[in-house]
Protein backbone atom coordinates (compact mmCIF):
# COMPACT_ATOMS: atom_id res chain seq x y z
CA UNK A 1 0.00 0.00 0.00
CA UNK A 2 1.22 3.46 -1.09
CA UNK A 3 1.72 5.60 2.31
CA UNK A 4 -0.82 8.31 2.46
CA UNK A 5 1.92 11.18 2.61
CA UNK A 6 2.24 10.44 -0.73
CA UNK A 7 -1.24 11.17 -1.88
CA UNK A 8 -1.79 13.65 -4.09
CA UNK A 9 -5.38 15.72 -4.42
CA UNK A 10 -5.54 16.41 -7.87
CA UNK A 11 -4.83 12.89 -9.11
CA UNK A 12 -7.99 12.18 -7.95
CA UNK A 13 -10.24 15.13 -9.90
CA UNK A 14 -8.85 15.46 -13.11
CA UNK A 15 -12.66 15.57 -15.31
CA UNK A 16 -13.24 18.55 -12.48
CA UNK A 17 -10.37 20.84 -13.42
CA UNK A 18 -11.01 19.84 -17.01
CA UNK A 19 -14.91 20.91 -16.67
CA UNK A 20 -14.24 24.32 -15.34
CA UNK A 21 -11.63 25.30 -18.14
CA UNK A 22 -14.12 24.52 -20.65
CA UNK A 23 -16.82 26.69 -18.61
CA UNK A 24 -14.41 29.74 -18.23
CA UNK A 25 -13.42 29.56 -22.61
CA UNK A 26 -17.31 28.75 -23.27
CA UNK A 27 -17.98 31.78 -20.93
CA UNK A 28 -15.30 33.66 -23.04
CA UNK A 29 -16.49 32.72 -26.20
CA UNK A 30 -20.01 33.82 -25.50
CA UNK A 31 -18.99 37.50 -24.40
CA UNK A 32 -16.86 37.62 -27.66
CA UNK A 33 -19.88 36.72 -29.66
CA UNK A 34 -22.19 38.91 -27.64
CA UNK A 35 -20.22 41.86 -28.25
CA UNK A 36 -20.29 40.87 -32.20
CA UNK A 37 -23.11 40.74 -32.12
CA UNK A 38 -24.37 43.63 -30.60
CA UNK A 39 -21.73 45.48 -32.79
CA UNK A 40 -23.42 43.63 -35.86
CA UNK A 41 -27.05 44.80 -34.71
CA UNK A 42 -25.67 48.30 -33.97
CA UNK A 43 -24.06 48.08 -37.59
CA UNK A 44 -26.96 46.94 -39.38
CA UNK A 45 -28.94 49.65 -37.82
CA UNK A 46 -26.46 52.38 -39.41
CA UNK A 47 -26.62 51.04 -42.39
CA UNK A 48 -30.49 50.83 -42.30
CA UNK A 49 -30.75 54.50 -41.72
CA UNK A 50 -27.80 55.11 -43.94
CA UNK A 51 -30.26 53.54 -46.40
CA UNK A 52 -33.10 55.29 -45.66
CA UNK A 53 -31.53 58.57 -45.27
CA UNK A 54 -30.22 57.80 -48.64
CA UNK A 55 -33.43 56.80 -50.32
CA UNK A 56 -34.96 60.02 -48.78
CA UNK A 57 -32.36 62.37 -50.57
CA UNK A 58 -33.23 61.40 -53.55
CA UNK A 59 -36.87 61.37 -52.94
CA UNK A 60 -36.67 64.65 -51.84
CA UNK A 61 -34.89 66.01 -54.84
CA UNK A 62 -37.75 64.52 -56.92
CA UNK A 63 -40.21 66.22 -54.70
CA UNK A 64 -38.85 69.15 -54.77
CA UNK A 65 -38.94 68.81 -58.39
CA UNK A 66 -42.56 67.86 -58.75
CA UNK A 67 -43.04 71.50 -56.98
CA UNK A 68 -40.98 73.48 -59.84
CA UNK A 69 -43.04 71.54 -61.80
CA UNK A 70 -46.48 72.85 -60.23
CA UNK A 71 -45.49 76.35 -60.72
CA UNK A 72 -43.95 75.44 -64.47
CA UNK A 73 -47.30 74.08 -65.23
CA UNK A 74 -49.09 77.47 -64.51
CA UNK A 75 -46.68 79.65 -66.43
CA UNK A 76 -47.49 77.45 -69.39
CA UNK A 77 -50.68 77.54 -68.93
CA UNK A 78 -50.23 81.30 -69.49
CA UNK A 79 -47.89 80.90 -72.34
CA UNK A 80 -51.43 79.02 -74.06
CA UNK A 81 -53.52 82.39 -73.45
CA UNK A 82 -54.77 81.59 -69.68
CA UNK A 83 -54.47 84.86 -67.95
CA UNK A 84 -52.51 85.04 -64.73
CA UNK A 85 -55.56 84.86 -62.14
CA UNK A 86 -56.61 81.87 -63.82
CA UNK A 87 -53.03 79.95 -64.55
CA UNK A 88 -52.33 80.34 -60.62
CA UNK A 89 -55.36 79.87 -59.01
CA UNK A 90 -55.78 78.11 -55.89
CA UNK A 91 -51.84 80.30 -55.21
CA UNK A 92 -51.50 82.88 -52.65
CA UNK A 93 -50.58 85.90 -54.59
CA UNK A 94 -48.97 89.00 -52.95
CA UNK A 95 -47.78 91.57 -55.04
CA UNK A 96 -45.53 89.97 -58.15
CA UNK A 97 -45.35 86.85 -55.59
CA UNK A 98 -46.98 83.65 -55.58
CA UNK A 99 -46.49 80.38 -52.80
CA UNK A 100 -48.10 76.99 -52.18
CA UNK A 101 -47.87 74.76 -49.92
CA UNK A 102 -48.65 71.12 -51.77
CA UNK A 103 -50.19 68.29 -49.32
CA UNK A 104 -48.17 66.67 -47.80
CA UNK A 105 -46.81 62.91 -49.18
CA UNK A 106 -46.85 59.56 -47.15
CA UNK A 107 -43.81 58.54 -48.28
CA UNK A 108 -42.13 54.93 -47.56
CA UNK A 109 -41.81 53.48 -44.00
CA UNK A 110 -44.61 56.23 -43.17
CA UNK A 111 -42.05 59.08 -43.48
CA UNK A 112 -43.57 62.54 -44.39
CA UNK A 113 -42.84 64.82 -47.38
CA UNK A 114 -43.66 68.44 -47.69
CA UNK A 115 -43.43 70.68 -50.18
CA UNK A 116 -43.62 74.68 -50.11
CA UNK A 117 -43.21 76.62 -53.57
CA UNK A 118 -42.21 80.18 -53.80
CA UNK A 119 -43.08 82.35 -57.22
CA UNK A 120 -41.00 85.48 -58.02
CA UNK A 121 -42.31 87.48 -60.95
CA UNK A 122 -45.46 84.63 -61.45
CA UNK A 123 -47.48 87.50 -63.50
CA UNK A 124 -44.69 89.10 -65.67
CA UNK A 125 -44.06 92.25 -63.40
CA UNK A 126 -41.29 91.86 -61.94
CA UNK A 127 -37.39 92.51 -63.40
CA UNK A 128 -36.33 88.94 -62.39
CA UNK A 129 -38.86 85.49 -62.27
CA UNK A 130 -37.40 82.57 -60.43
CA UNK A 131 -39.21 79.48 -58.46
CA UNK A 132 -37.61 77.97 -55.63
CA UNK A 133 -39.27 74.59 -54.37
CA UNK A 134 -38.17 72.96 -51.39
CA UNK A 135 -38.67 69.64 -49.75
CA UNK A 136 -38.78 68.37 -46.29
CA UNK A 137 -38.71 64.56 -45.36
CA UNK A 138 -39.14 63.82 -41.56
CA UNK A 139 -37.49 59.88 -41.42
CA UNK A 140 -39.79 57.45 -39.57
CA UNK A 141 -37.06 56.62 -36.89
CA UNK A 142 -36.85 60.38 -36.13
CA UNK A 143 -33.75 61.39 -37.36
CA UNK A 144 -33.15 64.80 -38.59
CA UNK A 145 -35.04 66.29 -41.51
CA UNK A 146 -34.08 66.10 -45.17
CA UNK A 147 -34.39 68.98 -46.51
CA UNK A 148 -33.80 69.99 -50.21
CA UNK A 149 -34.32 73.36 -52.11
CA UNK A 150 -34.00 73.71 -55.96
CA UNK A 151 -34.74 76.98 -57.80
CA UNK A 152 -34.88 77.88 -61.03
CA UNK A 153 -34.86 81.08 -63.56
CA UNK A 154 -37.81 82.22 -65.41
CA UNK A 155 -37.36 84.10 -68.76
CA UNK A 156 -39.94 85.43 -71.12
CA UNK A 157 -39.41 84.37 -74.25
CA UNK A 158 -35.91 85.10 -76.37
CA UNK A 159 -36.07 89.09 -75.45
CA UNK A 160 -36.93 90.94 -72.09
CA UNK A 161 -40.29 92.39 -73.09
CA UNK A 162 -41.43 94.73 -70.02
CA UNK A 163 -41.63 98.86 -69.67
CA UNK A 164 -39.25 101.35 -70.83
CA UNK A 165 -35.78 99.87 -70.91
CA UNK A 166 -32.59 102.19 -71.22
CA UNK A 167 -29.77 100.10 -71.29
CA UNK A 168 -27.48 102.75 -70.74
CA UNK A 169 -29.36 105.38 -69.13
CA UNK A 170 -32.75 107.07 -68.73
CA UNK A 171 -34.39 110.50 -68.52
CA UNK A 172 -37.31 112.35 -68.39
CA UNK A 173 -37.35 115.80 -69.13
CA UNK A 174 -40.63 117.82 -68.20
CA UNK A 175 -43.08 116.23 -67.27
CA UNK A 176 -43.66 112.64 -68.52
CA UNK A 177 -45.23 109.44 -66.78
CA UNK A 178 -44.56 106.04 -67.23
CA UNK A 179 -47.77 104.11 -66.33
CA UNK A 180 -49.45 100.88 -67.47
CA UNK A 181 -53.00 99.94 -68.64
CA UNK A 182 -54.40 96.31 -70.17
CA UNK A 183 -55.48 96.72 -73.86
CA UNK A 184 -56.89 92.86 -73.41
CA UNK A 185 -57.98 91.91 -69.90
CA UNK A 186 -59.71 88.76 -71.38
CA UNK A 187 -56.41 87.81 -73.16
CA UNK A 188 -58.81 87.20 -76.63
CA UNK A 189 -56.37 86.35 -79.13
CA UNK A 190 -58.67 88.76 -81.77
CA UNK A 191 -59.62 91.05 -79.46
CA UNK A 192 -60.67 93.61 -79.21
CA UNK A 193 -58.13 95.86 -78.02
CA UNK A 194 -58.37 98.78 -75.59
CA UNK A 195 -57.09 102.48 -76.49
CA UNK A 196 -55.03 103.89 -73.47
CA UNK A 197 -56.95 106.45 -71.15
CA UNK A 198 -56.80 107.32 -67.33
CA UNK A 199 -59.80 105.57 -66.25
CA UNK A 200 -57.94 102.06 -67.04
CA UNK A 201 -54.44 103.68 -65.88
CA UNK A 202 -52.70 101.19 -63.48
CA UNK A 203 -49.40 101.30 -61.48
CA UNK A 204 -47.80 97.75 -63.11
CA UNK A 205 -44.76 99.85 -65.18
CA UNK A 206 -41.47 98.70 -65.02
CA UNK A 207 -38.53 101.24 -65.77
CA UNK A 208 -35.20 99.90 -66.30
CA UNK A 209 -31.59 101.74 -65.85
CA UNK A 210 -28.98 99.01 -66.69
CA UNK A 211 -25.75 101.16 -66.44
CA UNK A 212 -25.57 104.93 -67.16
CA UNK A 213 -28.05 107.07 -64.99
CA UNK A 214 -31.73 107.10 -64.74
CA UNK A 215 -32.75 110.86 -63.95
CA UNK A 216 -36.60 110.97 -63.76
CA UNK A 217 -36.49 114.92 -63.95
CA UNK A 218 -39.97 116.21 -62.56
CA UNK A 219 -41.53 112.90 -64.22
CA UNK A 220 -43.29 110.11 -62.35
CA UNK A 221 -42.90 106.06 -62.57
CA UNK A 222 -45.92 104.36 -61.84
CA UNK A 223 -44.86 100.79 -61.07
CA UNK A 224 -41.47 99.74 -60.19
CA UNK A 225 -37.95 101.05 -61.39
CA UNK A 226 -34.86 98.53 -61.04
CA UNK A 227 -31.26 99.57 -61.97
CA UNK A 228 -28.18 97.65 -62.44
CA UNK A 229 -24.73 97.83 -60.46
CA UNK A 230 -23.37 100.95 -60.21
CA UNK A 231 -26.59 102.63 -60.71
CA UNK A 232 -28.02 105.63 -58.14
CA UNK A 233 -31.54 105.06 -57.75
CA UNK A 234 -33.89 107.27 -58.39
CA UNK A 235 -35.45 109.72 -55.57
CA UNK A 236 -38.53 107.45 -54.09
CA UNK A 237 -40.64 110.23 -54.56
CA UNK A 238 -40.34 109.80 -58.41
CA UNK A 239 -41.52 105.49 -58.10
CA UNK A 240 -44.67 104.72 -56.63
CA UNK A 241 -43.87 101.31 -56.23
CA UNK A 242 -40.44 99.18 -55.52
CA UNK A 243 -37.03 100.21 -56.14
CA UNK A 244 -34.38 97.59 -57.17
CA UNK A 245 -30.65 97.55 -57.52
CA UNK A 246 -28.41 95.12 -58.85
CA UNK A 247 -30.30 94.33 -62.26
CA UNK A 248 -28.94 91.94 -64.12
CA UNK A 249 -31.63 90.94 -66.87
CA UNK A 250 -30.19 90.56 -70.40
CA UNK A 251 -31.85 91.88 -73.97
CA UNK A 252 -30.19 90.06 -76.27
CA UNK A 253 -31.17 91.08 -80.08
CA UNK A 254 -33.14 88.00 -81.82
CA UNK A 255 -31.64 86.50 -84.53
CA UNK A 256 -33.40 88.10 -87.98
CA UNK A 257 -35.38 85.54 -90.61
CA UNK A 258 -33.67 85.15 -93.88
CA UNK A 259 -35.06 83.66 -97.42
CA UNK A 260 -33.60 80.48 -96.76
CA UNK A 261 -34.64 79.52 -93.02
CA UNK A 262 -38.37 80.32 -94.12
CA UNK A 263 -40.79 77.97 -96.68
CA UNK A 264 -42.05 81.20 -99.05
CA UNK A 265 -41.17 84.44 -99.33
CA UNK A 266 -40.64 87.30 -101.29
CA UNK A 267 -37.76 89.89 -102.67
CA UNK A 268 -39.35 93.15 -102.94
CA UNK A 269 -35.93 95.16 -103.88
CA UNK A 270 -36.13 98.87 -103.18
CA UNK A 271 -39.37 99.68 -102.97
CA UNK A 272 -42.18 98.77 -100.14
CA UNK A 273 -45.56 98.16 -101.61
CA UNK A 274 -48.12 100.49 -99.92
CA UNK A 275 -50.25 97.51 -99.28
CA UNK A 276 -49.09 94.47 -97.57
CA UNK A 277 -49.23 91.38 -98.37
CA UNK A 278 -49.19 91.59 -102.17
CA UNK A 279 -52.26 90.71 -103.85
CA UNK A 280 -51.43 86.84 -105.48
CA UNK A 281 -48.66 86.19 -102.41
CA UNK A 282 -48.60 82.94 -100.63
CA UNK A 283 -47.39 82.61 -96.62
CA UNK A 284 -44.59 80.67 -95.51
CA UNK A 285 -45.50 77.31 -93.62
CA UNK A 286 -46.05 79.72 -90.17
CA UNK A 287 -48.51 81.71 -91.94
CA UNK A 288 -46.45 84.95 -92.53
CA UNK A 289 -45.58 86.96 -95.65
CA UNK A 290 -41.90 87.30 -95.94
CA UNK A 291 -40.61 90.05 -97.71
CA UNK A 292 -36.71 91.19 -97.71
CA UNK A 293 -35.64 94.79 -99.56
CA UNK A 294 -32.75 96.55 -99.49
CA UNK A 295 -32.12 100.31 -99.41
CA UNK A 296 -35.33 101.29 -98.68
CA UNK A 297 -37.70 103.12 -96.64
CA UNK A 298 -40.41 102.01 -94.88
CA UNK A 299 -42.82 104.83 -95.48
CA UNK A 300 -47.07 104.63 -95.70
CA UNK A 301 -46.90 100.90 -95.79
CA UNK A 302 -50.43 99.34 -94.69
CA UNK A 303 -50.91 95.91 -93.68
CA UNK A 304 -54.35 94.24 -94.39
CA UNK A 305 -56.53 93.04 -91.92
CA UNK A 306 -55.60 89.26 -90.56
CA UNK A 307 -52.30 89.77 -92.55
CA UNK A 308 -48.53 88.73 -90.50
CA UNK A 309 -46.26 90.07 -92.48
CA UNK A 310 -42.40 90.14 -91.73
CA UNK A 311 -40.20 92.83 -93.11
CA UNK A 312 -36.23 92.50 -93.28
CA UNK A 313 -34.33 95.24 -94.78
CA UNK A 314 -30.76 96.17 -94.99
CA UNK A 315 -29.91 99.42 -95.53
CA UNK A 316 -33.49 100.38 -95.20
CA UNK A 317 -35.33 103.22 -92.44
CA UNK A 318 -38.76 102.98 -91.00
CA UNK A 319 -40.75 106.49 -91.02
CA UNK A 320 -44.27 104.72 -90.64
CA UNK A 321 -46.93 101.58 -91.17
CA UNK A 322 -49.87 101.19 -90.65
CA UNK A 323 -52.17 97.99 -89.31
CA UNK A 324 -55.52 97.15 -90.06
CA UNK A 325 -57.52 95.14 -87.75
CA UNK A 326 -56.32 91.71 -86.74
CA UNK A 327 -53.24 92.30 -88.80
CA UNK A 328 -49.43 91.86 -87.61
CA UNK A 329 -46.09 93.07 -88.53
CA UNK A 330 -42.42 92.09 -87.71
CA UNK A 331 -39.76 94.55 -89.04
CA UNK A 332 -35.97 93.56 -88.87
CA UNK A 333 -34.23 96.79 -90.10
CA UNK A 334 -30.62 97.96 -89.53
CA UNK A 335 -31.87 102.03 -90.21
CA UNK A 336 -33.17 104.52 -88.13
CA UNK A 337 -37.15 104.44 -86.95
CA UNK A 338 -38.18 108.15 -87.07
CA UNK A 339 -42.07 107.81 -85.72
CA UNK A 340 -44.03 111.42 -86.40
CA UNK A 341 -47.95 112.27 -86.19
CA UNK A 342 -50.61 110.40 -85.00
CA UNK A 343 -50.46 107.29 -85.63
CA UNK A 344 -47.31 106.68 -87.86
CA UNK A 345 -46.23 103.41 -86.40
CA UNK A 346 -49.44 101.23 -85.86
CA UNK A 347 -52.30 103.07 -85.96
CA UNK A 348 -55.71 101.45 -85.00
CA UNK A 349 -53.98 98.28 -83.09
CA UNK A 350 -52.71 96.89 -79.84
CA UNK A 351 -49.00 97.42 -79.06
CA UNK A 352 -48.07 93.85 -79.63
CA UNK A 353 -49.33 94.17 -83.42
CA UNK A 354 -46.13 95.86 -84.74
CA UNK A 355 -42.61 94.44 -83.80
CA UNK A 356 -39.72 96.48 -84.49
CA UNK A 357 -36.32 95.35 -84.14
CA UNK A 358 -32.81 97.85 -85.48
CA UNK A 359 -29.20 96.88 -84.85
CA UNK A 360 -28.60 100.86 -86.02
CA UNK A 361 -26.46 102.89 -83.78
CA UNK A 362 -28.28 106.42 -85.13
CA UNK A 363 -30.05 108.36 -83.53
CA UNK A 364 -34.21 107.34 -83.67
CA UNK A 365 -37.46 109.45 -82.84
CA UNK A 366 -40.15 109.37 -81.86
CA UNK A 367 -42.34 112.96 -81.79
CA UNK A 368 -45.31 114.56 -82.35
CA UNK A 369 -48.74 114.92 -80.43
CA UNK A 370 -50.31 111.53 -81.57
CA UNK A 371 -50.46 107.57 -79.76
CA UNK A 372 -48.11 105.44 -81.11
CA UNK A 373 -48.18 101.73 -80.53
CA UNK A 374 -45.71 99.00 -80.95
CA UNK A 375 -43.01 96.97 -79.38
CA UNK A 376 -39.45 98.77 -79.75
CA UNK A 377 -35.96 97.07 -79.89
CA UNK A 378 -32.83 99.38 -80.47
CA UNK A 379 -30.26 98.18 -78.07
CA UNK A 380 -27.79 100.32 -79.78
CA UNK A 381 -29.65 103.51 -80.46
CA UNK A 382 -30.33 106.72 -78.65
CA UNK A 383 -33.95 106.90 -78.60
CA UNK A 384 -35.43 110.41 -78.32
CA UNK A 385 -38.88 110.98 -77.59
CA UNK A 386 -40.11 114.62 -77.93
CA UNK A 387 -43.66 116.27 -78.13
CA UNK A 388 -46.74 115.24 -76.68
CA UNK A 389 -48.69 118.00 -76.08
CA UNK A 390 -51.82 117.41 -74.65
CA UNK A 391 -52.50 113.92 -76.36
CA UNK A 392 -49.73 112.63 -77.06
CA UNK A 393 -48.45 109.47 -75.59
CA UNK A 394 -46.69 106.31 -76.93
CA UNK A 395 -47.58 102.73 -76.06
CA UNK A 396 -46.13 99.17 -76.09
CA UNK A 397 -42.60 98.72 -74.84
CA UNK A 398 -39.62 100.32 -75.52
CA UNK A 399 -36.06 99.17 -75.46
CA UNK A 400 -33.11 100.93 -76.27
CA UNK A 401 -29.08 102.15 -75.38
CA UNK A 402 -30.53 105.15 -74.32
CA UNK A 403 -34.02 106.90 -73.54
CA UNK A 404 -34.65 110.70 -73.33
CA UNK A 405 -38.01 111.68 -72.98
CA UNK A 406 -39.47 115.25 -73.43
CA UNK A 407 -42.08 117.55 -73.15
CA UNK A 408 -45.27 115.93 -71.78
CA UNK A 409 -44.95 112.40 -73.84
CA UNK A 410 -45.58 109.78 -71.76
CA UNK A 411 -44.97 106.33 -71.60
CA UNK A 412 -47.94 103.60 -71.27
CA UNK A 413 -47.15 100.46 -70.59
CA UNK A 414 -49.75 97.60 -72.81
CA UNK A 415 -49.68 94.84 -69.51
CA UNK A 416 -51.18 92.65 -72.43
CA UNK A 417 -47.43 92.30 -73.41
CA UNK A 418 -46.53 89.88 -70.64
CA UNK A 419 -47.58 87.43 -72.71
CA UNK A 420 -45.92 88.33 -75.93
CA UNK A 421 -42.30 86.81 -77.04
CA UNK A 422 -40.58 90.43 -77.78
CA UNK A 423 -39.04 87.92 -80.69
CA UNK A 424 -42.61 86.77 -82.12
CA UNK A 425 -43.17 83.37 -80.13
CA UNK A 426 -41.88 81.30 -77.28
CA UNK A 427 -43.47 82.60 -74.14
CA UNK A 428 -42.12 81.59 -70.60
CA UNK A 429 -38.77 79.15 -70.57
CA UNK A 430 -36.59 78.17 -67.85
CA UNK A 431 -33.76 79.72 -68.07
CA UNK A 432 -31.72 78.51 -65.16
CA UNK A 433 -31.14 75.31 -62.76
CA UNK A 434 -29.56 75.02 -59.01
CA UNK A 435 -29.70 73.10 -56.16
CA UNK A 436 -29.47 75.76 -53.17
CA UNK A 437 -26.51 74.11 -50.94
CA UNK A 438 -24.69 77.29 -49.51
CA UNK A 439 -24.94 77.90 -46.41
CA UNK A 440 -25.16 81.88 -47.96
CA UNK A 441 -27.73 80.88 -50.13
CA UNK A 442 -29.72 78.71 -47.85
CA UNK A 443 -29.37 81.92 -45.28
CA UNK A 444 -30.98 84.04 -47.44
CA UNK A 445 -33.97 82.09 -47.99
CA UNK A 446 -36.02 83.85 -45.36
CA UNK A 447 -35.59 87.28 -46.82
CA UNK A 448 -36.48 85.95 -50.67
CA UNK A 449 -39.30 84.30 -50.20
CA UNK A 450 -40.82 86.87 -47.36
CA UNK A 451 -40.30 84.38 -44.72
CA UNK A 452 -41.97 81.82 -46.37
CA UNK A 453 -38.93 79.20 -46.50
CA UNK A 454 -36.66 79.15 -43.56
Amino acid sequence: MQPLSHFRPSALFPARRQRGSVLVTALLIAVVLGVGLVSYLALSKTALKLSHRTLFVNDAGNLAEAGLEEAIFCYNQMNAGAAAATAWSGWTMSGATARRTLPQFNRDQNAIGTVKVFVNGYDGSAAEAYVISQATIVPFDGGAPIVKVLRIGMAKGETFINGVVGLAGLSLKGQPEIDSFNSNPTNSPTGPWRNYSTAISTSNALAIAVTGTIDLGNGLVKGNVSVGAGVTPPPASRVTGKISTNFTGQFKMPPYPTATGVSQSYQLGTTVPVQLPVAGHKPASDGRYYYFVHDATIANTTIATGANVTIVGKTTALSSVTINGTGTCQIYIDGAVAGGNSGSLNNGNWAGALKIFSTTANDCTISGNGELRTSLFLPNADLKVAGGGSSGSVVGSFVAKTITATGKMSFHYDEALQYESLAGGGGWKISSWAEMRLGSDLSALSSATGNFLP
